[in-house]
């Protein structure tokens, strides 16, 4: 019986192509995780089937990297919003979502965040302790826009504080300050 070869031993192509297909699993196992904890947690009771999302945004989710500051506990991609490349971070898990854009003013050298659902979804969003007007869009899984508002701070943590919704399910929605949200639908960057 041979050895098994080392990392070391591996050609360079082929390391990287294990690594790639790594990350891919594991995204797909957290993306995965994150729908069912929403199943459990957001209230949706959709028996509705998770429709595959669009090449460009399985693709562009399988490019993210680690973010920089303001955001290094977070992933980053780049993903156009009608005909603006923009650089979003990744708000792919529960806690994330909740957190969003909470208590930001400032968002550094990226555009916005990108909240990820497994599976279509009528999830709210509120403003509750945010101090700064934030745009949101909601998208489907083709990245076809669904809905979008302004939505106004509501730096209290009060309950009362309202909600926004898509008015239809989305699969996908993106946030960014106040009039910063380009028009149009998701895509790939070129």
């Amino acid at each position: 019986m041979s050895p098994r070869p080392s990392a070391s031993t591996v050609p360079p192509s082929d390391a990287r192509a294990r690594l790639v297909v790594s990350a891919a699993v594991a995204l797909a196992v957290v993306v995965g995780g994150v729908g069912l904890a929403i199943a459990l947690f957001s209230g949706s009771n959709s028996t509705e089937p998770a429709s595959p999302p669009a090449g460009f945004l399985v693709a562009a989710l399988a490019a993210a990297r680690a973010a920089d500051d303001p955001f290094r506990d977070l992933t980053e991609l780049q993903l156009a919003v009608g005909d603006d490349c923009l650089r979003l971070v990744v708000a792919d898990e529960v806690d994330e979502r909740v957190d969003g854009l909470r208590g930001r003013t400032d968002l550094g050298a990226y555009d916005g965040m990108l909240f990820v659902f497994d599976s279509p979804t009528n999830s709210s969003f509120t403003m509750s302790g945010v101090t700064t007007p934030l745009d949101i869009g909601w998208y489907s899984a083709s990245g076809q826009p669904v809905g979008r508002t302004e939505m106004e701070p509501c730096p209290s943590r009060a309950p009362d504080c309202p909600a926004y919704s898509a008015g239809s399910r989305y699969r996908f929605a993106v946030e960014t300050l106040g009039g910063d949200l380009p028009a149009g639908a998701l895509s790939g960057c070129s």
